[in-house]
């Protein structure tokens, strides 16, 4: 009953959020895994247009970056700097290059594609630095499965302050919801909810005023003034994304 409870919540809060932000269209050409697998390493702890910047840089000097595995971490450093946290991200690159080509032959959309979805979440998350998030990416972004729904901290934060899901991590979040998401909406979803948390729902001073979702929050300590200078047509103005822009 309780997973019944959170698709029919997940699927009103899906429809408002298409009324603001529209249905997200995919690019014609999906991204290579491996590509998104890495570019999701470098969007760890900074905002899209670093990581972005971060990403295309390697993938300038490294076009195949299969060939990462033969390369040491404190090269490609300088180029992934402006990422930030290089010295981690780097050595997390060039391990799980490494860890896919000895234990993960076929690391390709078509063979990927076959194997089952928590199957492949739970083996992709056996690689060192990947966690649900980034393999929820992968699915979600390269391989088009509409199904996957990664929970960053935006999504995590929105759904607990909703109610949807009373959890401690983006990880139990995820766990909460993955059973949830009606057939085809998890794209739609994902990106929607990363929109609204940062053009509404924010960490700090959300516009609980200008919010669609208002009357279904049970969120106790909503923020219902106004500033002065408010303007609700800019409070709508979403940033580049960089997962959607590989």
């Amino acid at each position: 009953m309780q997973g019944e409870k959170i698709e029919s919540e997940l699927h009103t809060i899906a429809a408002e959020l298409r009324i603001i932000f529209g249905s997200p269209k995919r690019k014609s050409k999906l991204p290579n895994p491996l590509d998104l697998l890495i570019a999701t390493i470098l969007s760890q702890n900074t905002n899209d247009a670093n990581s972005h910047q971060a990403y295309l840089n390697l993938k300038a000097v490294y076009p195949d970056f299969f060939s990462l595995a033969d390369v040491r971490p404190k090269v490609i450093e300088p180029l992934i700097k402006v990422g930030g946290i290089a010295n981690r991200k780097s050595k997390v690159i060039v391990r799980v290059v490494k860890q896919i080509q000895v234990g993960f032959p076929g690391f390709r959309p078509t063979l990927l594609k076959r194997i089952d979805r928590y199957e492949l979440t739970d083996r992709l998350c056996q690689l060192d630095g990947v966690g649900y998030k980034t393999a929820s990416c992968v699915l979600l972004f390269a391989l088009g499965d509409d199904d996957a729904f990664p929970v960053d901290t935006h999504i995590h934060r929105i759904l607990n302050r909703i109610g949807t899901v009373k959890t401690g991590t983006p990880d139990k979040t995820y766990l909460a919801v993955r059973d949830a998401i009606t057939e085809g909406i998890g794209y739609e979803l994902h990106l929607n909810l990363i929109k609204f948390g940062r053009s509404i729902c924010m960490a700090l001073k959300p516009k609980c005023y200008d919010c669609p979702l208002n009357a279904r929050c049970r969120w106790k300590d909503k923020n219902r003034q106004i500033p002065a200078s408010s303007s609700r047509t800019k409070s709508r103005k979403v940033d580049f994304m960089h997962l959607k822009e590989v």
